[in-house]
């Protein structure tokens, strides 16, 4: 239980770290002031946890098939 715990902390902060990157990536390609930058940092704010949780969890409420 304790491992399973760990794997699915580790595996959720891996995911949002990773679009954390991508946003910051893609933020970085606007130019400063712009709308869109602003919509883009806040997007990966928002987004980056909600993935991160999908990636994690989501597998195991799809129930197995034969």
């Amino acid at each position: 239980m304790k491992r399973d715990t760990l794997s699915h902390l580790v595996r959720f902060l891996t995911v949002m770290l990773l679009v954390d990157a991508v946003g910051l990536v893609a933020w970085s390609l606007f130019p400063e002031g712009t709308t869109p930058r602003t919509y883009v940092l806040f997007g990966t704010l928002l987004v980056a946890p909600l993935v991160a949780f999908l990636v994690t969890y989501g597998p195991e409420v799809v129930p197995e098939r034969d």
